[in-house]
């Protein structure tokens, strides 16, 4: 199941709601969905009002409400898949088109975690530079919740950076509060898994590291692309034997797997959480490598068009702009 917010393009971003890809190129209005299924077929007469508890805007909302969320989820979902069949053109109760074409949306980052933890050297491509060499558990850093942004929204190139970079990772989206979480129940924490592209000024980076860490080369404005959408767990049976791709105007630039981890998943959520996570946090996992790291005439340059690509999620889309004067 893939879960998205979305707004249509003409409308404002304080529309925007939850829905979930009905077919490659439909979304379904999940609130209106979930509400005509109350009222007509499970005849409960405050649908509109339940389904707006259950079908809140955002995913992070929907994940704290737990179990009952999910269950209200595949309820709405076996609903909607069969009327998508049966009655494309349905309408929901205050009489919104239920089934929308994904080329008239607007899509935003899925979620908006409380934290967004990103794994660093998690992939023998890096080891294998000099300084690069692997450590006996995790490191990661956190990018601010101002970097993040959607799908198709412009990455900035600022003024203080001519080496900008980019990096394609599986980000593992967590489901529920927990901490202390042992590597044999990892996957209960879990939610599913987005995109993220790890945007990087590396010049800036060099200057940061002489001081002894690296901060904004990581994390300025735009530098954490998210999405387009989240894959459901169960969705995805194996997290681990993903295809990572990396491709700038049309060529590619990386080209991993995340069979290759160092650190896989289970053991990367239970370092972290040694820290509480809460619902809609973020851990991604690292890079496979590549990108300017190897091929310095691979920086970015405004007008550039990116495309991070998970296999099992799809393609996370962005440009390059420079940043506008003063």
């Amino acid at each position: 199941m893939k879960l998205l917010r979305y707004s249509l393009k003409h409308e404002p971003r304080t529309l925007a709601r939850l829905g979930v890809l009905i077919a490659p190129d439909r979304i379904a209005d999940l609130r209106a969905g979930y509400a005509r299924h109350l009222t007509q077929r499970a005849g409960n007469l405050k649908g509109r009002e339940v389904a707006a508890l259950y079908m809140p805007p955002y995913i992070t909302e929907f994940l704290h409400m737990g179990e009952q969320g999910w269950l209200a989820l595949g309820d709405a979902y076996t609903y909607l898949a069969d009327l998508a069949g049966t009655e494309p053109a349905a309408l929901g109760l205050d009489s919104e088109p239920l089934f929308l074409p994904l080329a008239d949306c607007r899509v935003y980052a899925p979620v908006r975690p409380s934290k967004l933890i990103a794994v660093g050297r998690n992939y023998p491509g890096y080891t294998s530079n000099p300084g690069k060499a692997p450590g006996k558990i995790p490191t990661g850093f956190i990018k601010t919740l101002s970097s993040i942004i959607g799908p198709g929204r412009d990455i900035i190139k600022p003024r203080i950076t001519q080496a900008l970079d980019c990096e394609t990772e599986l980000a593992v989206v967590i489901g529920k509060k927990c901490k202390d979480v042992s590597e044999d129940r990892a996957y209960d924490v879990v939610a599913g898994y987005t995109i993220i592209n790890d945007v990087t000024a590396r010049d800036l980076g060099t200057l940061e590291r002489q001081g002894g860490h690296m901060f904004l080369a990581k994390t300025l404005d735009t530098f954490a692309p998210l999405g387009p959408w989240m894959v459901s767990r169960d969705a995805i049976p194996d997290p681990m034997h993903l295809r990572i791709q990396t491709r700038v105007n049309g060529e590619t630039r990386q080209d991993g797997n995340t069979r290759d981890m160092l650190f896989p998943i289970p053991q990367l959520i239970a370092h972290f959480s040694q820290i509480t996570l809460m619902p809609g946090d973020i851990i991604a996992t690292g890079s496979p490598g590549g990108g300017a790291l190897a091929n310095p005439d691979w920086y970015l340059n405004a007008g550039d068009i990116i495309e991070s690509e998970v296999e099992g999620i799809g393609v996370l889309r962005n440009g390059v702009v420079d940043e506008p004067a003063v």
